[in-house]
């Protein structure tokens, strides 16, 4: 993972100085690796859960933590995810590990929640957590959430699926900012960025 990630860090800073740059490990030697060469946020699909290092590389080098909730680990997240539910077991999680790491010597203003949406979840438990989305803001925390081309939108649109899944990722997407999610993870930037500047417009008029 590290000599996948390090070649293109080194790239995208040497051409685009101005650029925030998240990497997306559960790895702290990658944390680190990148950290120390520029990287400006770790996202944490374990929350720390996979490796014991990785909330101490966050506290060194005081940088935003985004921490996921993922039932499971990757291989087996969605061999019959179950809960009792969803909602509450997800809130739960994050609070008992927001007191945790914070204990570790991360700040407040360092943490970002991410729900996990597709990550030990089925189509149930997803549509639960992204239609009550806005219960996460009493945390007190940024909430981010990555809706980008999941297998829920095929699973809802059903024979008028389509490769790119942008229409689903579009409207899922509009709907977290109507509930105040502040972080959208997408593959489709400026489609989304597009959608969100007229449906903001719009609901003015």
């Amino acid at each position: 993972e590290v000599n996948r990630v390090i070649p293109v860090l080194k790239e995208i800073k040497y051409n685009f100085k101005e650029l925030i740059i998240s990497i997306d490990t559960f790895r702290s030697i990658v944390a680190e690796r990148t950290l120390d060469l520029g990287a400006d946020i770790i996202n944490d699909i374990s929350a720390g859960n996979l490796d014991d290092n990785m909330l101490k590389i966050i506290s060194d080098f005081k940088c935003p933590y985004i921490m996921m909730h993922m039932q499971g680990n990757p291989e087996t997240m969605q061999k019959n995810p179950n809960y009792k539910d969803v909602l509450l077991d997800v809130y739960d999680f994050f609070e008992n590990k927001i007191k945790y790491i914070r204990s570790q010597g991360i700040k407040h203003n360092k943490i970002i929640i991410d729900p996990g949406i597709g990550f030990g979840k089925n189509l149930k438990h997803n549509m639960n957590l992204i239609s009550n989305i806005s219960i996460f803001h009493s945390l007190g925390f940024p909430v981010l959430l990555g809706l980008s081309r999941k297998k829920f939108i095929k699973e809802l649109s059903g024979k008028n699926d389509t490769k790119g899944r942008l229409g689903g990722t579009v409207s899922s997407s509009i709907f977290a900012v109507m509930q105040g999610v502040h972080i959208l993870r997408t593959h489709d930037v400026k489609e989304l960025i597009q959608s969100i500047k007229v449906f903001k417009n719009l609901i003015k008029i």
